[in-house]
């Protein structure tokens, strides 16, 4: 994908995928996919399977995959869990470089999540739309956390997703998670 500003509302949509399923969940979601001038047929499958279950459904699925599930949380959405088996590891310090570089600032708790994670790649994204050298840094910026970070634990998240989902719109957002290119 070539447009910076294609590629951020890709990773927004991807970010937003992974927020919880409130009353603010699906407008959101929608608002992201029409933004889009060529949306992936697998995101608007994604909203389709989303618009079919109910919220306290959807709820119940979101926590017991990513928040406790029991006897075991099969997809915590942390760097740091899938890199050191711990929460705000080593790892989670590297992302916090990476944003206070840009100046963006991250509650401390969500730092290494996938959500803020998404979030940061689609700012950079964003700035890569810019005149002169921010684009040039902002793309390298981007390439350098995709590698360094995303990319070396989000595969093994889509295929814990893809295993232990229950339901289909988790079960779509694992297989749009193998859409995303680690190797750009």
């Amino acid at each position: 994908m070539n447009d910076p500003q294609q590629r951020a509302l890709h990773f927004r949509f991807f970010s937003r995928a992974f927020a919880y399923p409130n009353e603010a969940f699906m407008p959101e979601l929608r608002k992201c996919a029409t933004e889009l001038t060529d949306t992936p047929e697998i995101f608007m499958a994604l909203i389709g399977a989303f618009e079919q279950e109910e919220t306290e459904q959807l709820q119940g699925e979101y926590t017991q995959l990513f928040l406790n599930g029991y006897p075991t949380t099969p997809c915590v959405p942390y760097e740091s869990v899938y890199l050191e088996k711990r929460m705000l590891g080593e790892s989670s310090i590297g992302v916090q470089a990476a944003y206070s570089e840009w100046e963006m600032t991250v509650a401390p708790g969500l730092i290494d999540h996938i959500a803020t994670e998404f979030e940061f790649l689609a700012f950079l994204a964003s700035a890569e739309s810019m005149e002169g050298s921010l684009a040039k840094d902002a793309r390298t910026a981007r390439e350098t956390f995709m590698k360094e970070h995303l990319c070396r634990w989000m595969p093994r998240l889509a295929a814990d997703m893809a295993k232990s989902a229950r339901m289909e719109p988790y079960r779509i957002l694992a297989a749009a998670l193998k859409t995303i290119s680690c190797t750009d």
